[in-house]
């Protein structure tokens, strides 16, 4: 009976001690330290996705199999001026140190090549934007050539 009595509290604190070392060594980076800025953000986001819908933009984002460059072509309106430099975002839906952010310059006729390595296997979530737009996506990484229509092209597809 003594021994029941020593065990359950001697268990609690071994039990306690290896929480604090999990809790002290290991890093989940899901938690943002400027949590509440990025949520004042948010309506900015939706206001960049409707002028890219508002500039009817679309674009065909093609990853090389084997890594080396990416290849985006942006069409929208007749008004739209395709920017000189876009940012193409890939982040990694687990693995946030995979993330990878490309400065792309336009080539002519909305093209734009850039290189870019492998990409890990798994979901990504692709952004492409400039200053006042963005079109925003999803792919599974792997082996093989990656082609990712976005904005309108990416509507067009799935009907």
């Amino acid at each position: 009976m003594v021994w029941l009595i020593v065990c359950i509290p001697a268990i609690a604190v071994v039990m306690g001690a290896v929480m604090l070392y999990l809790a002290i060594s290991t890093y989940d980076g899901l938690v943002s330290d400027d949590y509440y800025q990025k949520g004042l953000q948010i309506n900015r986001s939706l206001e960049r996705d409707e002028r890219a819908e508002s500039h009817g933009l679309s674009s065909l984002v093609t990853l090389d199999g084997g890594g080396g460059a990416v290849e985006i072509l942006i069409e929208g309106d007749p008004g739209f001026v395709a920017p000189e430099i876009v940012n193409l975002r890939l982040f990694h839906a687990t693995r946030p140190g995979l993330d990878k952010h490309i400065r792309l310059r336009r080539l002519g006729d909305g093209r734009y090549v850039a290189g870019v390595s492998k990409l890990a296997p798994g979901r990504w979530h692709v952004q492409l934007d400039a200053d006042d737009w963005r079109l925003t996506g999803e792919l599974t990484g792997g082996d093989g050539a990656l082609r990712l229509p976005l904005g309108r092209a990416a509507a067009n597809a799935q009907n």
